[in-house]
């Protein structure tokens, strides 16, 4: 599955992952830098179907749009130490920055 494309999928609240916050900020990027799906969580578990990052999960049709040939989906468990998450991140504020004209 080495050539399969990544789908990465984090939490984008403060201290999310040990559970202090009320409402969980639920982010999918692709590896290629493209914003897929967003979510907000009433608990870091739903995390996991509301995402689709379990087979049955929600927004797996929009990432199957993304990539027809297949994908993989990935949570990141610390948002703030993952290098291939930074890598798409990076992609994603480059178009972005294509976008507007830069």
């Amino acid at each position: 599955m080495a050539d399969t494309p990544k789908i990465f999928v984090f939490c984008n609240t403060k201290d999310c992952q040990v559970g202090a916050a009320d409402w969980h900020s639920m982010i999918a990027i692709a590896e290629d830098g493209t914003f897929l799906a967003g979510h907000i969580c009433s608990h870091h578990a739903f995390a996991e179907h509301d995402m689709g990052i379990v087979e049955g999960g929600r927004k797996r049709d929009l990432y199957a749009a993304h990539y027809p040939q297949g994908f993989e989906v990935v949570w990141v468990e610390d948002a703030t130490n993952s290098k291939e998450l930074d890598a798409a991140y990076e992609k994603n504020q480059a178009k972005a920055k294509q976008a507007a004209g830069g």
